[in-house]
């Protein structure tokens, strides 16, 4: 199944984790990976930083930081 994109801007509202995490979790609702979301969600949880919550996210949705702070690939 294709990966949902989600722009967020790092250095702004849209940059913070659970802004993040809601717009992760309406993408793979739409695509009815409830849950991959479910799994996901544990694991995010479990981060211990930004950057890894990030990375995990980054696996299921690709993620694009608008402002340009985070590479994620």
């Amino acid at each position: 199944m294709r990966k949902p994109t989600i722009h967020f801007a790092s250095m702004k509202q849209t940059g913070n984790i659970y802004w993040i995490m809601g717009a992760v979790r309406d993408a793979l609702r739409k695509q009815r990976r409830i849950s991959e979301w479910n799994d996901l969600y544990q694991e995010i949880l479990n981060s211990g930083s930004y950057e890894e919550a990030l990375g995990k996210i980054n696996k299921l949705v690709h993620l694009i930081d608008d402002d340009g702070v985070y590479e994620l690939d």
